[in-house]
């Protein structure tokens, strides 16, 4: 499979069950990933004929590949979207490197070309998005509810959250100055006078 032409989606993994097998940092990682949002992660030191039935995911990391072809095979009668490690061709998805602050997530993939590039943007990315960018989507999400109840017409509501994200409210945040930028977002989706 090629990865280049892939459609980059955000799986929700909350309570599904995910094998990793393998052992070694790689497997490791995987699994912790897998964990952190939320799934109910299995491990196996190898992989066993019929050993995917019932998983809604598998990984095979590790240092030994010589069963990839047979993992990705069963995972693909099985229904399970399967990931073997530095083996593009066996893969239904792939692992982008990921940055995180709080509710925001960027992912960045290379399609398997050069992880590394993804590495070395993802840490780019960690630099410029500092934790100013969790703090406004926590006061977004605390006013999502209240804006649709009180605008129902989806374009103004879109043209205010485009009007949010323009304004100088994350570079307030930036400094330090929540109150003055929640102050901001209150008036820039519910017209409210800012003193």
């Amino acid at each position: 499979m090629t990865m280049a032409g892939g459609f980059p989606i955000v799986l929700d993994v909350g309570g599904r069950r995910c094998l990793v097998m393998g052992t070694g940092r790689e497997a490791e990682e995987k699994a912790r990933a897998l964990e952190e949002c939320g799934a109910r992660v299995e491990r196996r030191g190898s992989y066993e004929a019929g050993c995917l039935e019932g998983f809604f995911l598998a990984v095979a990391a590790g240092p030994d590949r010589s069963r990839n072809g047979e993992i990705f095979a069963e995972g693909e009668r099985a229904g399970v979207l399967v990931n073997c490690m530095d083996d593009p061709e066996r893969c239904r998805f792939i692992f982008p490197s990921v940055v995180r602050q709080g509710g925001l997530s960027v992912a960045v993939s290379t399609g398997g070309a050069c992880p590394a590039l993804a590495v070395r943007l993802k840490e780019k990315l960690e630099r410029d998005l500092g934790a100013e960018y969790a703090e406004l989507l926590e006061l977004a999400r605390a006013s999502r509810a209240e804006l649709a109840q009180m605008v129902p017409e989806f374009v103004e509501r879109r043209r205010r959250w485009y009007a949010l994200v323009d304004s100088e409210a994350l570079e307030l945040l930036r400094q330090g100055r929540g109150e003055e930028a929640r102050r901001l977002l209150r008036a820039i989706l519910f017209g409210e006078e800012l003193p």
